[in-house]
């Protein structure tokens, strides 16, 4: 099973409003251009300074939106297991299809601690999870071993993104746990890993960019089902091009929200504070190098 999963932007009428209608325009534009699932609330969607209220605004709209036509998967860690699971058993009644979980971050915790965290979120949640590992965020990383004893233990974890940029992480988890359980599915979170990540037997990607480019990434996708070698080369290029812009500008979900208003896509590249909005003498830039892949 070969998935490109895009974790949405989440367009801001202010630093504290959702624009849903602007969310669900992007939904829109994904899906018709191929994605295979949409990720709501995940990093690229500023979810640790969104409040729980507008979450689930967001939550409930997008339901019609996505539900039935793409994978439907919401974020919902936080750094309480209490409203992780609240916000979690909300996602699931209002249509999503899992839920990805990131484990607390600002302390770094054992192994020990790791499992006893997704055990007892696994054991009270009403769905699948995907595991969400970001050691650059939370600390520590999720060892190959932890994830196949938790996949083995609870039926509904059913995979797991793992944002490093070496791909030596992810290839331990592929070769750890989908020797035990080969429907476990591994996904890469750096958009040029994608190819990489097939090829060592994972199932693909759940990264950034294809809320700028979709069909570029819908295309590749495509490629690595068909297996035509020399595509996937020329979309690689194309897309380790592409991947200058995330160093545009930090943070990057800002650029690539100026993107998006570009596009006509959301109204305000607005972020939730104390981000910053991407620098207006800087736009010119932007537009330009982005018409390498209209």
């Amino acid at each position: 099973m070969i998935k490109y999963i895009a974790p949405v932007l989440t367009a801001l009428h202010n630093e504290k409003e959702i624009d849903i209608d602007s969310c669900l325009n992007l939904y829109d534009d994904l899906i018709k251009n191929g994605m295979d699932g949409l990720a709501v609330f995940g990093t690229s969607g500023e979810f640790p300074h969104i409040s729980l209220a507008e979450k689930k605004k967001l939550i409930k709209a997008a339901t019609p939106v996505i539900k039935g036509k793409v994978e439907y998967i919401v974020g919902t860690g936080t750094m309480s297991r209490e409203e992780t699971v609240e916000l979690s058993d909300f996602s699931f009644e209002n249509g999503a299809d899992a839920v990805m979980i990131v484990s607390p971050f600002y302390y770094g915790l054992s192994d020990e601690s790791i499992f006893a965290y997704y055990s007892k979120v696994a054991d009270e949640v009403k769905g699948n999870i995907y595991l969400y590992n970001f050691p650059d965020r939370t600390s520590y990383s999720i060892k190959p071993q932890t994830v196949l004893e938790l996949a083995k233990k609870h039926k509904n974890i059913i995979g797991i993104k793992d944002t490093v940029p070496d791909m030596a992480h992810t290839v331990d988890i592929i070769r750890t746990v989908k020797s035990e359980l080969p429907d476990f599915q591994v996904f890469c979170a750096y958009d040029n890993n994608f190819a990489y990540t097939i090829l060592s037997g994972g199932n693909g990607c759940v990264g950034i960019l294809p809320n700028i480019a979709p069909k570029l990434f819908s295309d590749w996708t495509e490629a690595v089902r068909k297996k035509e070698f020399d595509r996937i080369g020329e979309i690689q290029q194309k897309v380790n091009r592409l991947m200058d812009i995330l160093w545009f500008h930090s943070p990057f979900l800002a650029t690539t929200k100026a993107v998006l208003v570009d596009k006509g896509i959301f109204a305000k590249d607005v972020m939730t504070f104390p981000f910053l909005s991407y620098p207006a003498e800087k736009r010119k830039e932007l537009t330009e190098f982005m018409r390498e892949f209209e």
